[in-house]
Order: C-alpha cells, then sequence, then structure tokens
C-alpha cells in the first residue's frame, strides 16, 4: 500500500489530493528498488543513494544496505515518502528534514517543490534517523543534477543547521557497507572512535548467562581491515563534496549585522520606550510605598537601557525598556489594590480596562491590514502579540492568588502596547497577496508539526531529554499559538511563529550528544549574518530577523542564543521568499508541478488509464537494472497532471 506522508493536509483542505496517475507511478517505482543496491548512482528522474541502517537480531546488531530514491519536482510542497514496508515515523521525520536542509543548502523554495522518497525498508522496525543525511545528500544532488561517485557510503543525522548528526551502530553498518564494494564510508564528526556493547553467551552447566562488554572501536583501523576509508564530515556540504566532488561555496559572514536602514527604524522606538519607562518611573517612586528595593533595581535597569541605547542596540534598549514598563505597571496596580476599600471591584475593573486595551491592539492590526499587509515583518510581529495579550488575559483567570492575578494583567497589557509598536515599525508600501500569505502559513504550520513530533520522537527514544524538553515545551507553545493564528487568518503571525516553534524543536534536536556548544553559537551566528546580507542584496530590510539576532547577544543561555540566531537565520530567508513571491501571481504559486528535469522515455508515451509494464523488458543502467516502463509511466503521469 502507498503511504504519504504529507503534513500540512489538516491545514491546507483546499488543496487536491495525489492523483491516481500519481500514486500508480509510486507503485511502479518501487520495482527499481528490489534490486541489491551496489552503488550511488543518478538518472533522469530522480537520485538513486544507498542508505545503512542498524538492526537488532538474537545474535546482536547487525548493519543493512538499502536503496532510497530522491525526485524533486516544482510543485507545492508536498513531502511524499513511500516504503515498503511501513516504517517508523522518525524516517518520515528524516525526510522532512532532509527537504528543509537541501532547499536551504541550494536556495530553492520549499514551498514551490514537491519531494518524493522511494525507500526500500526490509524490515518495519528499521528506523530512520541515520538516513537523514544522504537523504539530503540525494536531494541536492537532484535539484544540482549531479552525479554520485560509486562505491559511497554514508551514515548520519541530519540537523537543521546543516550538520551532520551522531548515530548509532556504526561498526555494523561498516561491515554491512564493506559486503557491498564500498570504498569509501562517512561518519559523522567525533564518531571515528566508538563505543559499542557486545553481548556474550556464557553456558556454566544448566544455566546459560548472557555477559555485556563494553569494547571501543577505531573505525578506520576497522576500515582497513575491510578494505574501507573511513572519513567524518562535519557538514552535509562536506558530505556532498565527497559524494560528488562538487564544492558548495559558504558565503563568508559580514563582520557587522547593523545598517543604517535597520537602526533608523528602530532608534525612535527605543528613545520612545525608555523616555515612557523612565516617566512611569518617577510615577512609581513618587506614588508607591511599596517595592523600594524593586525599583532600585528598575533604576538599574533603566541605566543599562540608556547604555544599549548609547550603543546603539536599539532593540535590546526597546527589550530592556520594556521589562521596565511591565515591573513599573505591576508595582503601581499593585499600590492602588493594596489602598482600595472594595479590593473584588478594582480588580474586575482592572481586567475590563486591560481587556479594552487587547481589544483596542486587535482592532488597530485589523485596521492597519484593511489595504492589504504591507509589510510581513511588522504584521507578523503585530499578530503574535495580540494572540499573546489575549492568552494572557485569559490566563489572569485562572491564577491562584491576587498578586499573579495583577502581574499576569499587566504583561497582557504590555503585549497590547506592542502591537502598536511594531506596526510603527512598517517601512515599506510593498504589499503581499494574502492568499499566498493563507498557503504559505499552512506549509509552515503544518512542516512545523511534523518537526516539533520528530523532535520529540528521536529525542525520547535516545534518552536524551534531559535539558531539552525545556526547549521542546516552548516549540508546542509556539506551535499552538501559530494554529490559533492561522485559523483566524492572522496568516504573517502564524508563519513566524511556525518558525519559531520550527528552529525551537531542530535546536533540540542539534543538541542532542553535541558538547562544542560555543561552536554551535558561532556557526548559528555566522550563518544567521549571511541571511541577513542576502536579504539586504535583494533590497529587503529583515528588521524581524536583525531583532532577532541583537536579542541572541543579549543572551547568557547557549541553548536560548542558538534559538534567536537559528530564528533570525530562517526569518531572513522567509521574509526574503514572502517578498520575492508576493510579485508573483498566486495562480502561478499554486500551478501544476512541473519536473525540474525532461523525463525521456523510449518511447511516446499516451495517457491510457493503467499502463501495463512489460516485465522482461529492461533497461540497463550500471548496477540497477530497471523496467523501461518506469519512465513513461512518470512522463504519463506528468502529463495527466497537467
Amino acid at each position: 500500500m502507498i503511504k504519504l506522508w504529507d503534513y500540512k493536509n489538516s491545514f491546507q483542505n483546499n488543496r487536491d489530493a495525489l492523483s491516481n496517475s500519481m500514486r500508480l507511478v509510486l507503485a511502479i517505482t518501487l520495482f527499481i528498488l528490489l534490486t541489491t543496491p551496489t552503488s550511488a548512482i543518478n538518472i533522469d528522474e530522480g537520485v538513486t543513494i544507498p542508505i545503512i541502517a542498524a538492526y537488532s537480531t538474537m545474535e546482536g546488531e547487525s548493519g543493512v544496505l538499502l536503496n532510497a530514491t530522491v525526485i524533486v519536482t516544482e510543485g507545492n510542497g508536498h513531502v511524499f515518502v513511500d516504503t515498503q514496508p511501513y516504517t517508523q515515523v522518525d524516517l518520515q521525520g528524516s525526510a522532512r528534514m532532509a527537504t528543509l536542509v537541501a532547499s536551504d543548502i541550494t536556495g530553492i523554495d520549499p514551498t514551490r517543490h514537491d519531494f518524493y522518497f522511494i525507500i526500500e525498508v526490509t524490515s518495519p522496525i528499521i528506523s530512520g534517523p541515520s538516513a537523514g543525511a544522504p537523504l539530503t545528500v540525494a536531494a541536492i544532488a537532484d535539484i544540482e543534477n549531479w552525479q554520485l561517485n560509486d562505491g559511497v557510503v554514508m551514515t548520519g543525522m541530519i540537523n537543521p543547521d546543516g550538520s551532520i548528526g551522531p548515530v548509532g551502530g556504526i561498526p555494523y553498518k561498516l561491515d554491512a557497507a564493506a559486503q557491498h564494494g564500498t570504498s569509501l564510508f562517512i561518519v559523522p564528526e567525533g564518531q571515528i572512535n566508538v563505543v559499542i556493547t557486545e553481548n556474550t553467551i556464557v553456558r556454566k552447566g544448566d544455566i546459560v548467562a548472557v555477559e555485556e562488554k563494553t569494547i571501543e572501536v577505531d573505525l578506520v583501523e576497522r576500515g582497513q581491515e575491510l578494505n574501507v576509508e573511513v572519513v567524518e564530515a562535519i557538514t552535509i556540504e562536506d558530505a556532498v563534496e565527497l559524494f560528488t566532488g562538487h564544492e558548495i561555496h559558504r558565503s563568508e559572514p559580514p563582520i557587522g549585522v547593523w545598517s543604517a536602514e535597520y537602526l533608523d527604524v528602530l532608534r525612535p522606538l527605543g528613545r520612545n520606550v525608555l523616555d515612557e519607562a523612565n516617566q512611569l518611573y518617577l510615577v512609581a517612586v513618587n506614588e508607591t510605598t511599596q517595592f523600594s528595593s524593586t525599583l532600585e533595581i528598575q533604576k538599574v535597569l533603566l541605566e543599562r537601557g540608556q547604555e544599549q541605547y548609547d550603543e546603539q542596540q536599539y532593540y535590546a534598549a526597546t527589550n530592556t525598556g520594556l521589562f521596565v514598563l511591565n515591573n513599573l505597571k505591576f508595582i503601581l496596580w499593585w499600590e492602588e489594590y493594596s489602598n482600595t476599600k472594595d479590593q473584588d471591584e478594582y480588580l474586575n475593573n482592572l481586567y475590563q480596562t486591560v481587556s479594552l486595551e487587547v481589544n483596542q491592539s486587535r482592532r488597530e492590526v485589523e485596521r492597519f491590514k484593511e489595504e492589504g499587509v504591507k509589510d510581513v515583518d511588522g504584521v507578523g510581529a503585530a499578530e503574535i502579540r495580540v494572540v499573546m495579550a489575549e492568552q494572557l488575559l485569559a490566563d489572569a483567570r485562572s491564577t491562584e492568588t491576587e498578586i499573579d492575578y495583577v502581574k499576569t494583567l499587566a504583561l497582557a497589557s504590555m503585549r497590547a502596547e506592542t502591537v502598536l509598536w511594531w506596526l510603527s515599525l512598517v517601512n515599506t508600501d510593498h504589499t503581499t497577496d494574502d492568499d499566498m500569505l493563507k498557503d504559505r502559513a499552512g506549509w509552515y504550520v503544518g512542516t512545523a508539526s511534523s518537526v516539533v513530533t520528530y523532535a520529540r520522537t528521536i529525542i525520547s527514544e535516545s534518552d536524551s531529554m534531559h535539558g531539552l524538553s525545556g526547549l521542546l515545551d516552548e516549540a508546542d507553545v509556539s506551535l499552538d499559538r501559530a494554529v490559533i493564528e492561522y485559523e483566524r487568518g492572522y496568516y504573517s503571525g502564524a508563519i513566524y511563529d511556525s518558525l519559531l516553534a520550527y528552529v525551537q524543536a531542530s535546536t533540540a534536536i542539534s543538541l542532542m550528544g553535541y558538547s562544542d556548544v560555543g561552536t554551535k553559537i558561532q556557526r548559528s551566528a555566522d550563518a544567521a549574518r549571511v541571511s541577513i546580507e542576502e536579504s539586504r542584496n535583494a533590497g529587503i530590510e529583515p528588521v524581524l530577523a536583525v531583532s532577532a539576532y541583537e536579542y541572541a547577544d543579549s543572551l547568557e543561555t547557549p541553548s536560548q542564543q542558538i534559538v534567536e540566531y537559528n530564528y533570525a537565520r530562517v526569518l531572513a530567508k522567509t521574509t526574503l521568499q514572502l517578498t520575492t513571491v508576493s510579485n508573483v501571481s498566486h495562480s502561478v504559486v499554486s500551478a501544476t508541478p512541473i519536473p525540474l528535469k525532461t523525463v525521456c522515455p523510449t518511447q511516446t508515451p499516451t495517457p491510457t488509464p493503467a499502463p501495463q509494464v512489460p516485465a522482461e523488458d529492461g533497461l540497463d543502467v550500471p548496477g540497477f537494472p530497471i523496467p523501461s516502463g518506469i519512465l513513461a509511466v512518470f512522463t504519463i503521469a506528468v502529463l495527466l497532471k497537467k
């Protein structure tokens, strides 16, 4: 049975289902995977690459070499995974991650392409994280139309930042690869030497026991014994070069990230927020008799905010001012509550006041969008904060103490105020098509959902939840908010909250078993600056992305720094894509998929309802006999789609 893995169906019910002709071609294409894999080859309808897996048997661990064929066409952002038999969800997640990284590396828009992963699986117990890196290599090779070298096999998880993540069972995978004539075996960084546990059955009379023995394996030495060269790959670019001989150019990150335009946009906001915070501080000092030590802290924070402003860190200064304003609102409100005679009535009136502020912020967003979405960044940030304010307003009702009630209302009030701040940052007259935003939002929400699920699956299976569960919980919150925004028609907000959920979950994945966090932070920061520069080179100032980068600079928690740098990177790329695609008509964005490469069948096809493939006729390709009818059927499917 064909299994189609498409995470966005829940959010894009208006999309057409995959046609029967395409289902047929996927079923027929499975026949090409029934032979033993001997080498990685590139054929017209896609790229076939060997993938290696390890699994447990009664005798211990074993490795098996499989085939995967990856086909990339122009389309609508679908990801189809076909396996026989069915496999675990992490293989589906690996394929989804491969599409995102391959799109990022090659610069294509993943929402305008379809990816097909046709994978031979000999056992349903085989899982898929270790297939992520080779699937990504195959996708990149197909997009770039590059030939893969024979005799190269790789194992490794693909991380969202393009790094190769650690996997298990490597010695057994090496053994299986060697049995199929592999000459070069690629492993993740830091896994040249691995520790494995071997079980030995010991019999003492009628007693049978299993003894465990820990062994350290040098894979280079083991490879030499098997006539296989073993090398490490740090990034997917390294792996692609080893597979294809093609070097993927990495742009040098610019030294700085701030531009004159960005500073001009943020400067007045930072000044206004700090001025408002200073004025409210003077009011609090004169009118409150409580929280004297807390007020001293606010004074120190205001001085710090001024320092940030003087250093042209306007977003950081704005955040500092926002933090102080929130604290001062709470202090003043609590003072009023403590001194009022009817405290219940005061709390009810306070709730009504904040509710009016939140409603006003919602109306401001709707008014601003009456003539179209003129700035996806600013509108998206404003929409997110409307929903945040509404959620905080609802949360206030469930607080257990009066002090928490007032604190939560102060937060809701400040979130509502920041809606107007973000709308004030709009610095373009460019209008983005709302239908296109809806399509994109549905795709991003679905993709984020799949990545969050994938992250929880592989992290829980690897017992790596410690220290990472917080990131996954944050991803759940961001994703839930994105769903609310999508259902309300806040498509810009849904896109950016989906991206945040994706980044939070994917950062958790990339930190699994990773000890050199400092290097990870630096790589994330460099990648963010490159993406920001690319957006500027296209004439777009990615204010939201630069703000996230500046915020990352101010953080001290490594994992949160990585999240914000990665968020800055995807924000810059997405803002560039949204602005570029919005100049294309909506009908073009949703056009029928067209293959990237021309499929050349052995004879001119005719679109018949159920074409028969002659089993005895074949087209010989080195290391891989292919039924000649497959190419014709694929072409028929494409013609029927048209």
